[in-house]
């Protein structure tokens, strides 16, 4: 085993695996009760360790229930037919969460992109919607 490799971790506490797909502890309490493949490591003091298999479980759920508008009953059908294509939904779920998390990182820091023609289309059609408004508040006061 070589030194110089990161360790990776095998358990996650309920909220970090929150934070990770952007839900409340409680949404994952919740789904724990309702798909019997949540199972969670707890110990004597009711603490979960969530492990690798049970994260990809949960994103999983996220995807179908969350992202592509299944019922929780639909959700729980379609992981039972889908075993095999639950890896690829758990991969589609974790790419997801990887934009996201880039997306906050990156939030404030970045300028957006406008397109030089569109905006100037957009002030053109200010500028002729603030000249109606400007009549149209003459009338008023005469």
């Amino acid at each position: 085993m070589p030194l110089n490799k990161p360790i990776q971790k095998q358990y996650f506490s309920i909220s970090e695996v929150a934070a990770m797909l952007g839900v409340n502890a409680s949404l994952l309490r919740f789904w724990e009760k309702e798909f019997k493949q949540i199972m969670p490591k707890t110990n004597a003091r009711g603490k979960r360790s969530y492990n690798s298999n049970d994260i990809e479980v949960i994103r999983s759920v996220y995807v179908l229930v969350k992202e592509k508008g299944f019922t929780l009953d639909g959700a729980r059908k379609a992981l039972k037919a889908r075993k095999g294509m639950g890896a690829e939904i758990a991969n589609e779920a974790r790419i997801a969460a990887q934009m996201k998390q880039t997306d906050a990182r990156t939030k404030g820091t970045e300028k957006p992109v406008v397109q030089e023609k569109s905006r100037k289309e957009a002030v053109t059609i200010l500028k002729k919607i603030r000249a109606e408004l400007l009549t149209l508040r003459a009338e008023i006061k005469s």
